[in-house]
């Protein structure tokens, strides 16, 4: 009979605590709660891939269950009926879910229902959940009460790879283990280990690499370690590139030193024989990505090889490139790739995008530039200075007068250019507005907003003060925007002005008071008329009124009569 081939990652599966991989933490907890007899009733294990979650789970019930040993051990035998039934998924009292095609409520309705009666072999009855997060939200409710108030000897053990889909009511019922990503160290040693014991010729470059690629899972790792071994020895570096699709480091080097020369030529020689070569672009913008940040640790570490993720033959060729350049090109190189991965994958002509990215990131003055310009201009000025200086009066009013000329051409030179610059600002900014998909953000920005000043790395927009929070939160839509306006990343800066609303209000309450106080004084000077024009009136009233009585008397008189007050 035909033996089936056994992979490694099935091989060298971990069978106790002690085999893990890089789950120190983890572990020593574990062991600490099979050692003090505190088994909780619910656990959940997350975690990236390949780091452990259900070997750890598998491991733990063996450990609940070991025939070999009376209660609860740290190290299970792995020979006994129930610890083989375990590793080959056999065991009945052991039960392993696939939530993914278990997502339903009835499914959990029926474990619930298993779950009450008693284990018939082990100790405990384990139920352990894969991929959990895929149950659906009438699957957890079911699960809940059972969670927390389980029946005696029942554990349940949750993983899943997305703790963020776990609803929080199951997330609190559960001791939660956050598995990590494992090492790159740890990684090494383990698959040098395997290699060793199965007699595997690969170079540790080889076995470097491997654990870069797998990303901290330990799966990956030795399943593609399983594949290249089926590669004529010795295995090498190059072998993993080819099969993995990564690009050359040789060639990488050639692309980071074409664009600091700002070699347009060699540039698109190196893209069009990489992606004939069958390399793809995204893989080619990591690569860069990856040599620009050695480039930087070169020049800021002192021979620190540890951080680099070039390859030792590789690495002198990249420190004779980073003494060639400063840190500042270097630095603004990375700047122009970021968004740029992201940007190239949802594109339908990925090569192209490609080349016009690495063309346009040569388009940069660095500072040294600017400075010796500067120091020239400088320089050049003095040298006028001391010549005026050393000429005769008449050769002085002349320079003096060309000098005023000069400098008022100058002036109105600078004015037009002001003028033109804020006209190509508001150009932009409406440039800027109209690549913004949100119609409540185009009109929060044309409202609220204006760009002040804009150079190659960076945009000033000032913000109304009672705006600024909400445009805040905004920041990363602007940005998009500039890069589909301006063809690369720009760091936003947001200034608040200060509100005029509070001197107004201070203006507008001066204002009132001062016509409180003229009207007071009006009113106050037209009761004063009002009375002095009722006096007269009364004093003219009580002469008129004597006149008349003197007269009234006069004829009573005439007439031997006198005068009768009727009221």
């Amino acid at each position: 009979m035909i033996k089936a081939y056994e992979p490694l990652h099935h091989k060298y599966r971990p069978s106790r605590f002690d085999e893990l991989v890089g789950q120190d933490p983890i572990t020593s907890t574990l062991k600490q709660a099979l050692t003090s007899n505190r088994i909780a009733p619910a656990y959940i294990f997350s975690g990236p891939r390949g780091t452990g979650k259900t070997s750890s789970a598998r491991i733990f019930a063996k450990s609940l269950n070991c025939l070999k040993s009376v209660k609860a051990t740290t190290v299970p035998c792995g020979e006994c009926e129930l610890c083989q039934g375990i590793n080959s998924g056999n065991a009945l009292d052991i039960i392993e879910i696939d939530a993914a095609s278990n997502t339903g409520v009835e499914n959990i309705r029926e474990l619930i229902e298993r779950a009450r009666f008693a284990p018939v072999k082990a100790r405990w009855k384990v139920y352990v959940i894969d991929e959990c997060h895929m149950l659906s939200t009438a699957a957890f409710n079911a699960l809940l009460k059972t969670l927390e108030e389980p029946p005696p000897q029942v554990v349940f053990i949750l993983a899943t790879t997305d703790p963020q889909r776990v609803l929080p009511t199951i997330l609190s019922r559960c001791m939660r283990f956050d598995f990590r990503r494992i090492s790159l160290n740890d990684l090494k040693n383990h698959l040098s280990k395997i290699a060793t014991k199965e007699g595997i010729l690969i170079n540790e470059e080889a076995i470097l690499l491997i654990a870069k690629h797998s990303q901290g899972g330990l799966r990956d790792a030795e399943s593609l370690l399983d594949q290249v071994s089926l590669f004529p020895p010795p295995i090498t570096q190059a072998n993993i590139i080819n099969l993995i699709g990564a690009v050359p480091e040789e060639e990488l080097i050639q692309l980071a030193k074409s664009l600091i020369n700002k070699d347009p030529n060699s540039i698109l020689e190196t893209c069009n024989s990489l992606i004939n070569k069958g390399k793809e672009p995204n893989a080619i913008l990591q690569g860069i990505a990856s040599i620009l940040r050695d480039l930087v640790i070169k020049k800021v570490a002192n021979n620190n090889n540890e951080l680099c993720n070039i390859s030792q033959e590789n690495s002198e060729g990249l420190k004779a490139l980073a003494n060639s350049t400063d840190l500042n090109q270097i630095l603004n190189l990375q700047a122009k790739l970021k968004g740029s991965e992201n940007f190239i994958r949802s594109s339908n002509q990925p090569k192209l995008w490609l080349e016009i990215q690495l063309l346009g990131m040569m388009s940069y003055e660095t500072s040294k530039e600017k400075n010796t310009i500067k120091q020239s201009f400088l320089e050049q000025k003095k040298s006028k200075d001391s010549e005026v200086v050393n000429s005769n009066k008449i050769s002085e009013e002349i320079n003096s007068n060309r000098n005023q000329q000069m400098t008022q051409e100058i002036f109105t030179k600078k004015e037009s250019q002001l003028n033109d610059e804020k006209n190509n600002l508001d150009d932009i900014w409406e440039k800027v507005i109209a690549m913004l998909e949100l119609p409540s953000t185009k009109m929060l920005l044309s409202q609220q907003a204006k760009l002040i000043n804009l150079n190659s790395e960076s945009a000033e927009i000032a913000i109304s003060g009672k705006w600024i929070n909400m445009i805040q939160s905004r920041k990363n839509l602007i940005e998009d925007a500039f890069f589909k306006a301006r063809g690369s990343s720009t760091k936003i800066i947001l200034i608040q002005q200060k509100d005029k609303s509070s001197t107004t209000k201070v203006d507008k309450d001066i204002s009132k008071k001062i016509e409180k106080k003229d009207s007071l004084t009006t009113n106050a000077e037209s009761k004063k008329i009002d009375l002095d024009k009722k006096r007269s009136i009364q004093e003219k009233d009580t002469l008129d009124q004597d006149s008349i009585d003197k007269k009234a008397k006069q004829f009573a008189e005439f007439f031997n009569g006198e005068i009768v007050n009727l009221e």
